[in-house]
């Protein structure tokens, strides 16, 4: 393979993975513990409908499962397409993402983590940075 093919391969392959992490992450950190467990004690044909009552990732995004998510960022799509494949709106996606950043910016702000001047300088930024993230567009350099 070339170099450039490797490169390319390389660079998607970090984008996807950081994608997929702020997804995860988000809903991770908002549900806690016991939505993940109870997304996973189900194993009959419904258990895809309740992880996405339990997920609103999932549920905005359509998917049954994180690992679905997974493979569609694996084979180079995004966030976005996920959405419109599912026929949901990418938009839902991306303010779910927001509304769930801006709480735990919040939260950090009022346990003292963060300090009000870099929470308003992560706030102003959060929309853009998390619209890029779901279309696939990422402003650093790999």
């Amino acid at each position: 393979m070339k170099r450039t093919t490797l490169y390319h391969h390389a660079r998607k392959g970090k984008a996807m993975i950081s994608t997929l992490l702020l997804g995860i992450a988000i809903s991770s950190l908002l549900l806690g513990e016991q939505a993940n467990a109870q997304a996973t004690v189900k194993t009959s044909a419904d258990s895809s409908v309740v992880r996405q009552q339990q997920d609103p990732f999932l549920s905005v995004i359509g998917a049954d499962s994180e690992e679905d998510v997974y493979d569609d960022l694996y084979e180079g799509g995004n966030l976005a397409d996920t959405a419109h494949r599912n026929n949901k709106d990418p938009q839902a996606v991306i303010d779910l993402q927001v509304a769930q950043m801006n709480e735990l910016l919040t939260q950090r702000l009022i346990d003292g983590s963060i300090t009000p001047d870099t929470y308003r300088a992560q706030k102003e930024e959060l929309t853009e940075l998390i619209t890029k993230s779901v279309y696939g567009q990422h402003s650093y350099n790999l």
